[in-house]
C-alpha cells in the first residue's frame, strides 16, 4: 500500500486509494477505518501505514459483509483490540462469513467458492449502527440493495463513503453485470445519495468525486439495460439457465465459478423485481420452472 495512495479528502478524513477504497476518519484518541480490504495482506498494511503514523486504531466500520471489504477485519482486530461496527443484517456474514459462500450456491459451497474472493476471515462485530445514528464524527446512511443491510458514512465535515450502493463507472464497463441483492432497494440508494448533500463521494471501487451526479445517471442506466434485455429474454417462457446464458451472450460475458453466482444472483433479484409487480410469472413445465413475460 503505497504512501501515495493515501489522499487527504478534509481535515479529519483520509482515503486509501486500491482495489477496495478504505476511509480513514480521525477522532480525538484514535482513528476508525471504513472497510478493511480483502485480506490479511491488506490489514496488515493498513496497520503499518497507521503506526507510521503513530494512529491508534479505534474500530473499523464495515459498509457491508462482502469479503473485499471484511478481509482485514480478522488481523487488524487480532493485532489491536479494535472494534468493528456493523450493521444488524450485515453481523452475521462478518462472525461467519461461510454465509457468503453459502448463500450465493444455496447450500454448503463447494471447494472452488470457498475462496478470500467469497470467504474472509471471521471477526467480532462489537457494536450494531442503525440508520440515521451518529457516532463520534460520521452519521450511518441507509444504503441498501448491494446486500441485505448495506451502509453509508457521512462524516461531519461532509465526506460520503458509499460503499457499494453505486458503482464507479470501470466497475460497470469491465463487470457489465454487476452484483445487486435487491433493485428496487438499490434505486431507492441512488436516490438518497443524490438527496444527501456532501463535499466528496467515496464509492468502495472507483474514484473520489466532488460531484456524482453523472455517476449515479451511469448506474441507473446500466440497471435499466439489464432489466429490458431481461424483459426481452422473457417474451417466450425459459428456464434460470436458459435466461442466464442469453443474458450472459448479450454482454459478451463468459461465465466462470465466480460470475456465475453473481451474475446469476443479480438475474434472480430482477426475476424477483418482475414477479412481484406483475411484468413476469413462472409455471411449471416437466419438473422445470418457466419464466415468462407477462404480455
Amino acid at each position: 500500500m503505497e504512501k501515495d495512495n493515501c489522499i487527504q479528502l478534509s481535515d479529519s478524513v483520509l482515503v486509501i486509494q486500491g482495489p477496495t477504497n478504505i476511509g480513514i476518519i480521525k477522532s480525538d484518541d484514535g482513528v476508525y477505518l471504513v472497510d478493511s480490504g480483502n485480506d490479511k495482506e491488506a490489514g496488515r498494511k493498513i496497520l503499518k501505514l497507521l503506526n507510521e503514523r503513530e494512529w491508534k486504531l479505534k474500530g473499523i466500520i464495515n459498509t457491508h459483509s462482502h469479503a473485499d471489504h471484511i478481509g482485514g477485519n480478522a488481523y487488524l482486530q487480532e493485532k489491536t483490540g479494535c472494534a468493528v461496527l456493523a450493521s444488524k443484517g450485515e453481523r452475521g456474514f462478518i462472525e461467519s462469513p461461510v454465509l457468503e459462500p453459502s448463500f450465493l450456491w444455496g447450500a454448503a459451497p463447494y471447494k472452488d467458492i470457498r475462496t478470500k474472493f467469497f470467504e474472509a476471515k471471521p471477526s467480532t462485530v462489537t457494536q450494531l449502527l442503525g440508520p440515521g445514528e451518529s457516532f463520534e464524527n460520521f452519521t450511518v446512511i441507509p444504503l441498501g440493495g448491494h446486500f441485505f443491510d448495506c451502509i453509508g458514512i457521512l462524516t461531519s465535515d461532509g465526506v460520503f463513503f458509499l460503499g457499494d450502493s453505486i458503482f464507479g463507472s470501470e466497475t460497470i464497463s469491465k463487470h457489465k453485470i454487476p452484483y445487486i441483492y435487491d433493485i428496487a432497494e438499490f434505486r431507492k440508494s441512488l436516490e438518497r445519495i443524490r438527496q444527501t448533500p456532501a463535499v466528496q463521494y467515496v464509492p468502495s471501487h472507483g474514484p473520489v468525486g466532488k460531484e456524482c451526479g453523472d455517476l449515479i445517471q451511469a448506474n441507473f442506466e446500466a440497471a435499466f439495460s439489464i432489466e429490458k434485455n431481461l424483459l426481452e429474454i422473457l417474451g417466450s417462457g425459459k428456464t434460470f439457465e436458459n435466461i442466464l446464458k442469453e443474458t450472459a451472450d448479450i454482454f459478451s460475458i463468459e461465465l466462470g465459478a465466480a460470475s456465475y453466482m453473481l451474475i446469476g444472483s443479480t438475474v434472480r433479484a430482477f426475476l424477483s423485481l418482475f414477479y412481484n409487480d406483475g411484468r413476469a410469472f413462472f409455471r411449471f413445465e416437466e419438473n422445470k420452472m418457466i419464466w415468462k413475460r407477462t404480455e
